[in-house]
């Protein structure tokens, strides 16, 4: 299968060390691990980062042809973990991936390769430049699915990033902690009913609604077909780190979901998957 996955590259910088990171980074590392051929559409600085970034991209299978070097320095967001292993996040501003372009080029490479679908999120529309180019891809290209995960962080999305991932996707990933946000910015009606049917109510185009809920599991609404499946609770595990375990999650049942498995086949990957990155510092540990 083959997927196009736009948006940031940057370096999670720990107390004691850096990772490479970023959800959309993630995202495509774990579709490159799963056999998918990948490419992903970013930006890196002129700089040390940017060069290791390339190189991490190239180690974890990630097709790099797409990602640009431009004046700005290499995406980098500092992050602290409380005693439960929760990330909170200072997410730099200004940096290479904000400044993503776009040309007649890139869509044209875009079109050839043909990709099952195309992936984005709201970090990644933070800087103009960089949303101003995902519009022009999802107004030039079309692509059989559009998955994006509502991945909020501080200071980094607003209405209008968010608004254009509910509008576009065809597959969406939200967690349990982001969810509110729908109902706070009006996205969504507080109708009484669960989330996942909320945004199904408000989003015709939206066919699967993955619905994350920390160590409770997840439940997942196929909309065509308005049926609800639950993961369960996980197995327990000793957590590390939850840093890039959504994203695991979203690529991984993605992944399974498109390549013909059933939605409760590709919940319990997903899920199993999710585990293991919880018990790594790293995001994604294979």
């Amino acid at each position: 299968m083959k997927s196009i996955v736009y948006g940031e590259t940057l370096w999670d910088i720990f107390p004691e060390e850096k990772v490479i990171g970023g959800a959309s980074f993630n995202f495509a590392a774990h579709m490159a691990h799963l056999g998918n051929e990948t490419y992903f559409i970013s930006a890196v600085g002129n700089d040390d980062l940017g060069k290791d970034s390339i190189a991490e991209a190239i180690r974890h299978g990630i097709k790099p042809d797409l990602i640009q070097t431009n004046e700005h320095k290499t995406g980098a967001t500092i992050v602290s973990l409380d005693e439960n292993g929760l990330p909170s996040y200072n997410v730099l501003q200004n940096v290479a991936y904000d400044h993503i372009s776009i040309n007649d080029k890139i869509i044209k490479s875009i079109h050839s390769i043909n990709a099952n679908f195309f992936y984005f999120n709201t970090l990644s529309q933070r800087g103009n430049e960089s949303r101003n180019t995902v519009k022009k891809i999802l107004e030039n290209c079309t692509f059989p699915e559009i998955v994006c995960d509502i991945n909020l962080r501080t200071n980094c999305f607003d209405k209008e990033s968010l608004s254009l991932c509910m509008e576009k996707a065809t597959i969406v990933k939200i967690s349990d902690e982001e969810g509110h946000f729908l109902y706070d910015m009006g996205l969504i009606e507080d109708n009484g009913l669960p989330l996942p049917y909320a945004v199904a109510a408000k989003y015709p185009d939206i066919k699967i609604v993955a619905y994350t809920l920390g160590e409770n599991g997840s439940v997942v609404l196929d909309t065509k077909n308005n049926v609800l499946f639950e993961s369960g609770k996980p197995e327990k595990v000793k957590v590390v780190s939850t840093v890039g375990a959504g994203d695991c999650y979203c690529a991984t049942f993605v992944s399974e979901y498109l390549k013909g498995k059933t939605i409760p086949e590709a919940i319990k990957a997903a899920t199993e998957r999710s585990c293991i990155v919880v018990a790594h510092r790293e995001a994604v540990p294979f």
